[in-house]
């Protein structure tokens, strides 16, 4: 196991270096650990996930070097509760798949693992990397790209339509609702899905009250972690 985690660091190291232009690396973001996460109710599954040891530590490393709070860097509840679900009702074989802010890549891996074309996308450079090796760690194939809504969505209008867009607890902005009411709708397919995780931000209930003119939504609210699971699909 230490001789994997040595690769795995390595690998890791490599590739974050190239990301944050030769820029040094924090120790805490290269502290790793893989936890194995069971996801999903009726049809549960096994994910597999590196991320910094001590987050904690990491947030204070970052901080003091003037870099954003690394929220990417943690398998939050709402990204694991819509990695459940994925799982307990799969996305089609072949079904063209876009997550926007994947962070660690839990959803994403159950996508994969369905057969999916998935483009996994978060606007944190050190997320595409963790992200792209949990992928390999499942031993599942996507395609993982650093995305900014407000500078690339033009771009990611381009890649789709898409079958299906996730997004799990990504709404915690005002702006990130604004960008979202504009762009998420013209990402998808006619007969596309947009399933939404979130712990009941504010901000996701906004963008539920807007987007109700343009998709019928079907929520189902989990006590166990307090996360609500959003399907939405548009009105013909």
């Amino acid at each position: 196991m230490a001789d994997a985690l040595d690769l795995l660091r390595a690998s890791l190291r490599e590739r974050l270096v190239e990301l944050r232009g030769g820029d040094a690396l924090p120790p805490a973001l290269l502290d790793l650990s893989v936890q194995r996460f069971t996801v999903g109710q009726t049809a549960p599954q096994d994910v597999y996930l590196v991320a910094p040891r001590d987050w904690e530590q990491l947030r204070h490393e970052e901080g003091g070097a003037g870099r954003p709070v690394p929220y990417w860097a943690r398998p939050w509840p709402s990204g694991l509760a819509l990695a459940g679900a994925l799982a307990d009702a799969p996305v089609p074989a072949g079904a063209r798949v876009l997550e926007l802010g994947c962070g660690l890549g839990a959803p994403s891996v159950v996508a994969a693992r369905a057969g999916a074309d998935v483009l996994a996308t978060d606007g944190a450079a050190d997320a595409v990397a963790f992200a792209a090796h949990a992928l390999a760690l499942n031993e599942v194939t996507a395609e993982v790209a650093q995305v900014d809504w407000a500078q690339h969505g033009e771009a990611l209008v381009a890649r789709g339509p898409f079958d299906v867009v996730l997004a799990a607890d990504v709404l915690y902005l005002q702006a990130n609702v604004e960008i979202a009411l504009r762009l998420w709708p013209r990402l998808l397919a006619p007969d596309g899905v947009l399933r939404v995780a979130d712990p009941h931000r504010a901000g996701t209930r906004d963008f539920l009250a807007a987007a109700r003119s343009m998709f019928s939504i079907e929520t189902e609210r989990r006590e166990d972690d307090g996360v609500a699971l959003h399907v939405l699909r548009r009105i013909e």
